[in-house]
């Protein structure tokens, strides 16, 4: 009876990854089509598949590049759905962060987000960078402290962030603020430094023990240092 109860559950993992890999293969095909309503709903339902739609990869990284914005949108959510197995569309995710619209770039990062590893240098270049969207560069410092330790090499740029000597250009000041981008990178830093990290320690301890109008800055990197030091920041006295 077991014999016969193992043999169903194998046959019915088949019949579903047949089923998977038909239905994959069928959005594939849609993503070619010429009418942009079909490729918009082949690179939904990619999205909505997640891990399942591996398959679909050389395609969603090429659908990158499409005329329509929701195209590109919808391919960015679907790579970044499929994560560490997508990670071959780093480089076009990397070239999506310059997309025309805005949408698009988010979906960009997001994706690379949950690229894992991989895609650290690509979400450090998007952080350092002053001229990206603010929202770009936070979904950045996000992404780099989801990655946690391995994006260790992120410490260095994140620590200068953290006390202002990279900053918005004038432009992207109408967009954003830098304390918005500082409080995520303080957060991420508490995930990513270990407490060796001697500088990521003196950026957070500068600014959760010196003087900020930013209550919320100056708590998340309060919260990072114990993480790290096990101590709270010392309050200067007025």
């Amino acid at each position: 009876m077991r014999i016969l109860l193992t043999g169903l559950l194998v046959w019915s993992i088949w019949c579903i990854s047949t089923a998977d890999a038909a239905e994959v293969k069928e959005l594939i095909e849609k993503l070619q089509s010429k009418d942009s309503d079909v490729r918009r709903a082949a690179a939904k339902e990619l999205a909505e598949l997640g891990s399942e739609a591996s398959g679909a990869v050389p395609e969603l990284t090429r659908a990158l590049r499409d005329r329509d914005l929701f195209v590109r949108r919808f391919a960015a959510e679907a790579l970044g759905k499929i994560g560490p197995n997508a990670k071959s569309s780093i480089p076009e995710l990397t070239l999506a962060l310059n997309d025309e619209r805005k949408e698009v770039q988010l979906a960009a990062i997001d994706a690379l987000g949950q690229m894992g590893s991989a895609s650290t240098q690509a979400l450090i270049a998007a952080l350092r960078d002053p001229n990206k969207d603010p929202a770009v560069r936070r979904k950045a410092a996000v992404g780099l402290g989801n990655i946690g330790g391995e994006a260790r090499g992120a410490v260095p740029v994140m620590s200068d962030i953290l006390l202002g000597k990279i900053k918005m250009t004038k432009e992207t000041r109408r967009k954003g603020n830098d304390d918005d981008i500082r409080v995520e990178v303080a957060t991420a830093l508490g995930r990513i430094a270990k407490p060796e990290d001697k500088v990521a320690i003196n950026a957070l301890k500068a600014v959760s023990e010196g003087k900020q109008r930013n209550r919320m800055l100056q708590k998340a990197a309060a919260d990072s240092l114990r993480r790290l030091t096990g101590s709270a920041p010392e309050r200067k006295k007025k």
